[in-house]
């Protein structure tokens, strides 16, 4: 046999099995498609000098280049699935194995073939628009150029050919240790009724438990970023479990129940569901996953991208930052005049103006006492300590303090007693505070503000506190004032570049100073490709959850075919058999939504924490954010279901 006979085989072989090809070259290019767009947009915005945005994309192009690689894997098993009794067929009909293989090789050409020039083609021609919309969202201004990265087409290509390479030979060697026999049998091979294991079934129920116990039991933005990971881990494993053992567990206890179970509805259903479940488990789990995915990354971009004016005014409560080391309090009249004058030199005033005293660093903690630390991890608290005088100007309070004496706000663990040691030096609480969001605490990670008599009990604070520290470790006690400008937009740009030469010119000891408008382009750029990068995991995502979708529906047809026969034998109706099975498909279906529903209201409390790392603490926004995304998205999976359940029933049917 020649080449050309093997060539005209997998032709007819992928014409006749449209069904089953037609959405794989679907997802396929379009899995080639974001990939060489996302490849495209880095390659333009590196060209912009955005080193920010670039370095983020470039990261998010690895990323997306494993997972398209994996997807296709995951695509392709469906696809081998189905056709492993026709593979068997060949056998018996004479064809070696090598012959098969031969057929293999020519369907994983042709289709990587189109699907890597077809994902290019249409990369080329949605590149530029993608590139427009994360500039739009950055808000950054550009120009409309056709350009094609002749190295991203170059990387696109070799990695998709690897991949539908390495697609090729997982199938042949699948074959090779395969036998035409067990090949014929492989669609028959879950008529067997499956074994509950009450085992698998107890780990998953109490993996999932302890995921959500995990999420649900965090207290601080620093104990969310330690257990989220490990919490993912669990829920994955637990709803796995649960999906693969628990539900067949499940269902197998009903049917023990001799008055629920003998009952016709009851009967058909349950028995039918047992072996829905052992056929579709891991399938309804990884749909599960692949939804909650969508819908934690779609929340929280969204979240971060909407709220970024609020974070942004909750680092830099006012239009103007700037900051000095403070050896003595003259320091910080040295910044105020020259903020002062600066102003007047422009013709503007300063408004709403706030300024303190203040120590920063990393504490461990051991009791009530806490010690200065060199590095933060997520085990040390954010020590603030600022001065009475600040504390009551900055606050409106007319709070007093004795020798000694301290005010005390913490986020964390709460103080145990009445004292409060730091760096060895104990204090007397005269009373604890809410955390006085002036200092910077505002994150409520772990943290601790100390408020203390004077300027002098700081100076000695900060004596103590460096005694056992090197020179390049030594905290240093700064000098901060914010204030906001009259003009507001007004203001022109030259009044902000030119504040820090002005500033450095008058104050020596001048550390930084830092304006609203500035931070804010790097705001929009961090943000707002954070919510490009999510976008486009969402659309891997979402891919892969539709075909999951799609072959488990034509995997259901060709089941409930058999079935469907076999109970209008037995005597139901049309009506009753399509009943039965609509409520078995629609229950299959629906619940891997349903349970991705409950996994990320869980992981609700835990997601609103790691937030705030971002500075995020605006909590009906995020609620809204995540009430918007589930519903979109149950939307989109009812939609999804409809479209593929024509499929399910022509075949049913037929």
């Amino acid at each position: 046999m020649n080449s050309r006979f093997y060539l005209r085989l997998a032709k007819t072989n992928i014409s006749k099995n449209r069904n089953i090809y037609t959405p794989y070259h679907i997802a396929a290019t379009l899995i080639v498609m974001l990939f060489y767009c996302l490849i495209s947009v880095t390659t333009m915005v590196a060209k912009s000098d955005s080193s920010t945005m670039a370095f983020m994309l470039g990261l998010c192009t690895v990323i997306c280049g494993i997972m398209s690689l994996v997807i296709l894997f995951y695509i392709n098993c469906f696809v081998m699935r189905r056709r492993k009794h026709e593979f068997g067929l060949y056998s018996i009909l004479g064809m070696e194995k090598r012959h098969i293989a031969r057929v293999m090789m020519w369907e994983v050409m042709l289709t990587g073939l189109f699907c890597i020039v077809a994902g290019i083609v249409c990369g080329a021609v949605f590149s530029q628009f993608f590139f427009l919309l994360l500039m739009y969202i950055v808000k950054l201004p550009t120009r409309l150029s056709f350009t094609i990265p002749l190295g991203g087409v170059g990387v696109t290509f070799l990695l998709f050919a690897a991949g539908f390479a390495l697609v090729l030979l997982y199938d042949v060697l699948s074959l090779r240790r395969t036998d035409p026999i067990a090949l014929m049998r492989s669609g028959k091979e879950g008529e067997r009724e499956p074994k509950a294991r009450w085992l698998v079934a107890l780990i998953g129920l109490v993996t999932l438990g302890a995921g959500y116990t995990l999420a649900l039991t965090v207290k601080t933005g620093s104990e969310a970023l330690m257990a989220f990971f490990p919490a993912v881990l669990l829920v994955i494993a637990g709803t796995y479990s649960l999906f693969i053992a628990g539900s067949i567990a499940l269902l197998k206890l009903l049917r023990k129940n001799k008055n629920f179970y003998y009952r016709p509805k009851n009967f058909i259903s349950v028995s039918g569901m047992i072996y829905r479940m052992k056929q579709n488990a891991v399938g309804l789990a990884n749909i599960c996953i692949l939804s909650t995915c969508v819908l934690v990354t779609l929340s929280s971009t969204v979240c971060l991208f909407i709220g970024e004016e609020d974070i942004l005014r909750s680092m830099y409560p006012r239009d103007v930052a700037a900051s000095c080391v403070a050896n003595t309090p003259a320091d910080g009249d040295k910044l105020r005049e020259a903020a002062e004058d600066h102003a007047k030199a422009y013709g503007l005033s300063l408004e709403n103006p706030t300024g303190f005293y203040r120590i920063f660093c990393p504490g461990v903690r051991s009791g009530d006492s806490f010690e200065v630390q060199t590095y933060f991890d997520n085990s040390t608290y954010q020590v603030y300590l600022t001065t009475l005088e600040d504390y009551n100007r900055n606050t409106g309070s007319a709070q007093t303090l004795g020798k000694d004496e301290v005010l005390a706000a913490v986020y964390g663990e709460p103080l145990q007693g009445t004292t409060l040691s730091i760096a060895g030096h104990n204090y007397r609480i005269a009373q604890e505070v809410d955390l006085p969001a002036f200092v910077g605490a505002a994150d409520k990670m772990k943290a601790l503000v100390v408020v203390l008599p004077s300027f002098e009990a700081l100076q000695t604070q900060l004596g103590e506190m460096n005694a056992n520290l090197s020179d390049d470790d030594a905290r240093v006690l700064f000098y901060h004032y914010q204030y906001d400008t009259a003009g507001g937009k007004a203001v022109s740009a030259d009044y902000y570049d030119t504040m820090y030469s002005d500033f450095a010119a008058k104050v020596p000891t001048l550390s930084r100073v830092q304006d609203v408008n500035g931070a804010r382009n790097e705001f929009y750029q961090l943000y707002g490709t954070l919510l490009f990068v999510g976008i486009f995991f969402v659309a891997l995502f979402l891919i892969c959850a539709v075909l999951i979708i799609y072959y488990k529906q034509i995997t259901e047809g060709f089941d409930d075919h058999d079935r469907f026969r076999i109970m209008k034998n037995v005597g139901l109706s049309d009506a009753e058999v399509r009943s039965t099975i609509s409520k078995q498909v629609l229950l299959v279906f629906f619940l891997p939504l349903l349970t991705a529903v409950l996994h990320i209201s869980v992981a609700f409390p835990v997601l609103l924490k790691l937030l705030m790392a971002f500075n995020m603490a605006n909590t009906p926004l995020f609620l809204g954010c995540t009430a918007g995304s589930v519903l979109c998205f149950s939307a989109l999976y009812l939609v999804v279901y409809r479209l593929t359940s024509r499929t399910y029933y022509r075949i049913v049917q037929a």
